[in-house]
């Protein structure tokens, strides 16, 4: 860029250098972060750049998550974080959001915190119309995948939901139990909730009382899980009688080490697929 170039190398370039040092960041994540976004070298050390490290600092707790969100994020400092993610962060935690949630929010979706401040607040009211409560701790992944869609997109996720069978009280109570369900596609939800409905003979109530189950895969998940514990079963072998929904949910160290280890010989072929 003209006006990079144009700049004194002492005055301008070299103090934000020493910022992102000072901040933990080594020269190869500075460079992949100039890189990255080269506009972040025309902003003021002292009236952009350094209070927002601060401010980072200040939600994060230590210039170490500092440095491990702008290795994840490296445009994060191309945006003003005293008018969009401090307010934000301030007014989750008047919601009662644990300091903890918010932390890992900023570490897996740091977009969200950029979202303008008076829309996350509304998005909060409209959640809170639909029965969710600001303490529950699904209310800011809620906030956050309405946040991440446009009004069509959310519509036509409930479209499909009510043309599979489900009442509107059914999508209120998956959405309250767990909204990241609908941050997935709409070609994946159809492929869970058909694979549940059809190919296992369970009913909608199954997937309106365990919804998370819509954001595993049926492929390389469900499906190899439900026919690891067909031929258990067919053998006698199974241990205990553990229900689909804890079978899905388990781990897959958990549920290789108690249901395919034991049993690699009588399994298979099946086992390949874990």
């Amino acid at each position: 860029m003209p006006r990079i170039l144009a700049s004194n190398l002492e005055k301008s370039i070299k103090p934000k250098f020493k910022l992102f040092q000072d901040s933990g960041l080594d020269p190869t994540h500075i460079v992949e972060i100039v890189c990255a976004t080269p506009t972040i070298l025309t902003r003021s050390v002292d009236n952009r750049l350094g209070p927002s490290i601060l401010e980072l600092k200040s939600v994060l707790g230590s210039f170490a998550a500092v440095s491990k969100v702008l290795r994840i994020s490296r445009w994060v400092l191309n945006h003003d974080l005293k008018r969009t993610m401090m307010p934000n962060v301030e007014f989750l935690k008047s919601c009662g959001v644990s300091s903890s949630q918010i932390v890992n929010s900023l570490f897996n979706f740091p977009h969200f915190f950029l979202t303008k401040p008076e829309t996350l607040r509304d998005y909060a009211e409209k959640i809170e119309d639909m029965g969710l409560d600001r303490q529950s701790r699904m209310f800011i992944h809620a906030i956050r995948v309405k946040c991440s869609m446009t009004r069509e997109t959310w519509e036509l996720k409930l479209k499909l939901l009510r043309n599979m069978g489900f009442t509107e009280e059914d999508i209120l109570t998956v959405f309250r139990r767990a909204p990241q369900v609908f941050a997935v596609s709409r070609t994946k939800i159809l492929a869970s909730v058909q694979f549940f409905l059809s190919a296992q003979d369970l009913g909608i109530s199954f997937v309106v009382k365990h919804p998370e189950l819509l954001t595993f895969s049926v492929e390389r998940r469900v499906k190899t899980r439900f026919e690891v514990i067909k031929v258990l079963k067919t053998k006698n072998l199974l241990p205990g009688k553990p229900g689909l929904a804890t079978i899905c949910k388990m781990t897959q160290k958990q549920f290789v080490d108690k249901y395919v280890n034991p049993y690699s010989f009588q399994l298979g072929l099946v086992i390949q697929n874990q």
